[in-house]
């Protein structure tokens, strides 16, 4: 089973790679979390999703960064990535939690399909987000490919 989430990475990299040379080149690779603090004002318990490289895209923090296998092109006038996460966690959550925490974040939701491996797909004026959820034997993993739309080429 493993070796299909490899073929679907290496897919993404290619699609990423093709999109970002055509947007205005690519450089520069980064994948920090920008928040893992607890709400201020909340008791400590609950702590706010995290955020990697693009601060619009929250990710659960039951989620890990597999490094290996992200990556995040920068140009001058684009970024695009592919991140991917794993976490011993129910697929349906993971797919509950995009559909509730991307709208807050002005996007908009624009179709997908729940099975073992679901797919949703939201938009923003430049730019696109495709999750990809799939349950493995131990883990659910969770690639989110972001690239800019539209603009010359």
């Amino acid at each position: 089973m493993r070796h299909n989430a490899g073929k679907s990475i290496g897919f993404g990299w290619v699609l990423l790679m093709i999109v970002a040379l055509i947007t205005g080149g690519i450089w520069g690779c980064a994948s920090t979390p920008w928040s893992s603090d607890s709400d201020p004002g909340s008791n400590g318990s609950q702590r706010r999703p995290l955020a990697y490289d693009f601060p619009d895209v929250k990710i659960p923090n039951e989620l890990e960064l597999v490094p290996k296998a992200s990556y995040v092109f920068q140009g001058p006038k684009t970024k695009a990535g592919l991140l991917v996460f794993k976490g011993r966690v129910e697929g349906r959550s993971v797919v509950d939690f995009f559909q509730n925490a991307m709208p807050r974040e002005n996007w908009q939701f624009k179709g997908g399909f729940r099975t073992k491996r679901s797919v949703l797909v939201f938009e923003k004026p430049e730019k696109i987000c495709l999750v990809n959820i799939h349950e493995d034997l131990y883990y659910t993993y969770v690639e989110i490919y972001l690239t800019p739309v539209g603009g010359p080429v």
